[in-house]
């Protein structure tokens, strides 16, 4: 009773391998299904900035890139200077359609009120109709 025979302990070893190797195909297949299937957007607003900044006249031109259309007076520009909606600066209604191609313009001669240093941080937040819930769109970190 305390011999095994070699068929049974050869038969023990398939089964582990015979194992494993379906344990590292599932595994396998619910990452390869995570990544080509399941679509993790997180349904949030999304949108890219380009940025011209003029030096000699301490200006920043914001264009939207791509991506979202958003309402103007939704779309808020924090420099160091202030706090600015897109309709604000680009003097369109608060319920104009910001898309791919407008472009705003941050200076001292318009609603920023303020001159644009190559060393200022500006940052573009989607705020849905003035809600306390601002989300970070994309940002400028200065002329590099």
């Amino acid at each position: 009773m305390g011999r095994f025979s070699t068929d049974t302990a050869g038969m023990s070893e398939n089964i582990g391998v015979a194992a494993l190797i379906g344990l590292t195909l599932l595994v396998t297949a619910i990452v390869g299904l995570n990544v080509l299937v399941i679509d993790d957007d997180t349904g949030g607003p999304q949108a890219n900035f380009t940025y011209d900044y003029v030096s000699q006249n301490e200006l920043l031109i914001v264009t939207h890139q791509r991506g979202d259309e958003f309402p103007a007076g939704d779309l808020e520009l924090e420099g160091p200077a202030a706090t600015v909606t897109w309709a604000e600066l680009a003097n369109r209604e608060p319920s104009a359609m910001i898309g791919p191609g407008d472009l705003a313009q941050l200076s001292s001669g318009n609603a920023y009120g303020s001159r644009v240093s190559a060393r200022d941080t500006v940052t573009i937040y989607y705020n849905a109709s003035g809600s306390q819930n601002r989300t970070q769109l994309d940002q400028w970190s200065g002329a590099n």
